[in-house]
């Protein structure tokens, strides 16, 4: 992967991925009390199969461990569980 990448927050509902100034991907959620659902993850064509969606799943999982649990796709909410990524 060219470049390093930088994920940040951007406001409290979405997280981010830049390589080099660009920006690669981005986590978007919902937070409600205590609860956080995922909503999509997407990441630019180019940049898939670099391990860049999981970085962004396993910074989540930092700040929100329950976040796997509300989950409504069962692909996303299967990576969310699994301890390994």
């Amino acid at each position: 992967m060219a470049g390093v990448m930088q994920i940040d927050w951007q406001g409290d509902s979405a997280l981010c991925a830049w390589i080099d100034g660009q920006q690669v991907a981005m986590l978007d959620i919902s937070r409600h009390a205590d609860d956080v659902t995922v909503n999509m993850l997407f990441v630019k064509p180019p940049f898939r199969r670099r391990g860049i969606g999981g970085a962004l799943l396993r910074r989540l999982l930092q700040c929100h461990p329950q976040a796997g649990a509300a989950c409504s796709d069962p692909r996303l909410r299967a990576l969310l569980e699994d301890k390994t990524i």
